[in-house]
């Protein structure tokens, strides 16, 4: 029988406090601050809320990052017990309980010497605050001191007693509901109550709702100004994005954003998409200090680009997808101060078969000398406008990601691409379409003929060895029924496959199960 080892007086002091009922702030304030935080911790994971509500009076940190200690909790295994309460009940009760606690201090005129809290950080960030004990503290404090940029944001606004850091996201099943997080619903709806002694500063906002009109209100809890990324994904109505855009304003040092709705494809009427673009487009023409732009699938570009890029601050990154554009918008983007320092520039599932292929070698032209990764898919670029902007592509010597994939090229075409694409030296990554000769009746929608792209494939395989072998490219297709067997499952493939360069470029045929789950047919080089 084994012997236990004795509890020690240090256990017995600890185990005494956390089991009074009428524990004072005023005896925490004499405790050493590593008794403290161990203290703390053991009232956190004994759910001794009332303590807490009490030690968090108590505060002797400047910083207190509490979305971390609720890690803590996370069960071991994923599946709860029917009929036990879940972490996040746990964690919704001692939240409200450190809130409590919060509010009795900043209530008060005169705060104890103690009580030296300044930053609640609801980020999941310095687990070893906790882990660590007191070692770890010199750094969570450090944390403080590089978020005083953030606090320089509101200079203007009398110093809250109280700041709070948090990354927000609103995701919900419900179109009803604005977020499934009940702990920062519980923070947002605390904090907008106490907006003249707590500021919450928010980095990035991730939206997935469609429950704007909640959204909105919640965001009134949140220093605009600090917001630097924005990500939208959900489906909104043109209602939904007017009343949420002049917010944009407001967030006058956000540096990227996301945007993803208003399908051109369910809002479709000219005269009203008109009527909303021009005032969207306003809106986000305020944005100053915007570094990277990705909108997608949207009806509002169509005609409105030289409102949304007249800014003077350049762009880093722009991606624009599935988004109908006018001639002039792209010649916009060929001359405005936006588009003059792009490192990234991408262009999918926009048509330029419409277009003079002069203005698309104009805007590639400009930016040339600062640009690292281009991306023109599905965008009806043809052998004509390759042509066009193959002077244009060769002085684009920083380039390090290409992609051409989803456009119709002739072999001779596309030989002499990867020709040019190759001699540029700082290139690692290629994805180009195969060319017309691989499919049946050259037509991309056909399938894929075996023997033809096999041809193919050793065309394109010696002009990379002649001129850079070391060079990995991706040769993509269109069809995804090909009568093939995979060489190492025997099986034949439903969807994707791959030829790779194996063993002195001897091709490879593998099916989907033995790629990946997902995309077209390669041919790596």
């Amino acid at each position: 029988m084994s012997r236990q080892s004795p509890v020690t007086l240090y256990e017995l002091a600890k185990q005494s406090l956390l089991k009074s009922d009428t524990i004072a702030s005023t005896s925490l304030h004499d405790l050493p601050t590593m008794i403290f935080h161990d203290l703390f911790i053991d009232a956190f994971m004994g759910e001794h809320n009332e303590v807490m509500k009490v030690m968090v009076q108590a505060w002797p940190f400047p910083y207190l990052p509490f979305r971390s200690l609720m890690d803590l909790r996370k069960p071991k295994t994923p599946y709860i017990q029917y009929g036990k309460i879940t972490p996040d009940i746990k964690n919704l009760e001692t939240l409200e309980a450190l809130l409590d606690g919060i509010d009795i201090q900043l209530s008060q005129k005169v705060h104890h010497n103690r009580w030296k809290l300044q930053v609640l950080d609801w980020r999941d960030v310095h687990h070893d605050f906790w882990t660590a004990g007191p070692r770890a503290m010199c750094t969570a404090h450090s944390a403080d001191a590089r978020n005083k940029e953030t606090e320089k944001l509101s200079l203007t606004d009398k110093k809250p007693t109280l700041k709070i850091f948090a990354n927000l996201s609103f995701e919900a099943w419900s179109s009803s509901c604005a977020t499934e997080d009940k702990l920062q619903l519980c923070l947002l709806n605390w904090v907008r109550k106490r907006k003249a002694s707590v500021h919450l500063y928010c980095e990035k906002v991730m939206i997935q709702s469609s429950a704007v009109t909640t959204i909105l209100k919640l965001l009134q809890a949140v220093q605009l100004e600090s917001v630097h990324v924005l990500d939208v994904f959900s489906a909104w109505s043109r209602e939904s994005m007017k009343a949420f855009v002049p917010y944009l304003k407001k967030m006058n040092n956000l540096h990227t954003f996301h945007f993803s709705s208003l399908s051109p494809k369910l809002f479709s009427e000219p005269g009203k998409n008109k009527w909303y673009s021009n005032i969207y487009a306003f809106h986000l023409g305020q944005l100053q200090s915007l570094q990277e732009l990705h909108i997608d699938d949207v009806f509002f570009l169509h005609g409105t680009l030289h409102m949304i890029f007249r800014s003077q601050t350049p762009l880093e990154v722009l991606s624009l997808s599935s988004s109908p554009l006018k001639e002039s918008d792209l010649k916009h983007l060929s001359q405005c101060a936006s588009t003059s320092q792009l490192k990234s520039l991408t262009l999918r599932r926009i048509s330029m078969k419409p277009f003079n292929p002069e203005i698309l070698q104009a805007l590639i032209d400009k930016v040339a000398s600062t640009l690292e990764t281009l991306v023109l898919e599905h965008c009806d670029i043809t052998d004509s406008h390759l042509l066009a902007i193959l002077p244009a592509l060769s002085r684009c010597t920083g380039l390090k990601t290409f992609s051409c994939y989803g456009n119709h090229f002739s072999l001779g075409i596309l030989q002499v691409l990867l020709h040019l694409t190759a001699g540029l030296s700082q290139l690692s990554q290629g994805l180009y379409p195969a060319p017309l000769e691989s499919y049946e009746s050259n037509i991309p929608t056909e399938f894929v003929h075996p023997e033809q792209f096999g041809k193919v494939c050793a065309e394109l395989t010696q002009v990379l060895k002649a001129i850079r072998p070391s060079l990995r490219i991706q040769i993509c297709t269109y069809s995804c029924d090909l009568c093939m067997i995979c060489q190492f499952c025997r099986l034949q493939p439903s969807g994707n496959w791959e030829v790779t360069q194996e063993y002195r470029y001897q091709s490879i045929i593998r099916c989907c199960n033995c790629v990946r789950p997902l995309g077209e047919h390669i041919f790596q080089l």
